[in-house]
């Protein structure tokens, strides 16, 4: 098992995804295997954002920075959204399938169409995004972080994490 970090949203005391079956409640301290989204007819999953590229699996960062999900101000990502939390998780990663992935090709082409059983890979979903996301077909959370802990953990790795927008702000 390995340690990642996942954005997720909260409601209460209730966490969910941002994005994806973003109506299933993800507890925490559970082992949870992954979920196909609703595929579409053109081949995409459903989504709060609309369609998006099928890539079925958690969707995990080696850090809790996500520089390319956020509120935009002036073009550019400034805030996290005031209702997403970073989770520290844990994940399967007995098998790597970053060589299978590749087989399928370069760019948007090397991915899975599958979730990654008992494993994962890494892929680049965003030309704005830090690093590669972690796509694994398990995972739990072992606990949502506070706002310090995310700071002190993209300091460390030579970041800057984004604060909530600010209560004052439109």
């Amino acid at each position: 098992m390995a340690i990642a970090y996942k954005l997720l949203r909260m409601k209460g005391d209730k966490l969910y995804p941002l994005f994806v079956l973003s109506d299933q409640e993800i507890p925490i301290g559970v082992w949870l295997d992954a979920k196909e989204g609703e595929r579409l007819t053109n081949g995409k999953v459903k989504s709060k954002l609309g369609p998006l590229q099928f890539r079925p699996g958690w969707h995990l960062s080696d850090i809790p920075l996500a520089i390319h999900i956020g509120i935009k101000e002036d073009g550019v990502i400034k805030y996290m959204h005031p209702d997403n939390v970073w989770c520290e998780c844990e994940y399967s990663d007995e098998i790597d399938y970053q060589k299978e992935v590749e087989k399928n090709g370069k760019g948007y082409k090397a991915m899975m169409d599958t979730i990654p059983i008992n494993g994962f890979y890494r892929f680049k979903t965003s030309p704005s995004m830090l690093g590669k996301w972690i796509i694994a077909g398990r995972m739990k959370i072992n606990r949502v972080l506070s706002d310090e802990e995310v700071s002190k953990i993209c300091l460390q790795n030579g970041y800057k994490s984004l604060p909530r927008r600010p209560e004052n702000c439109a």
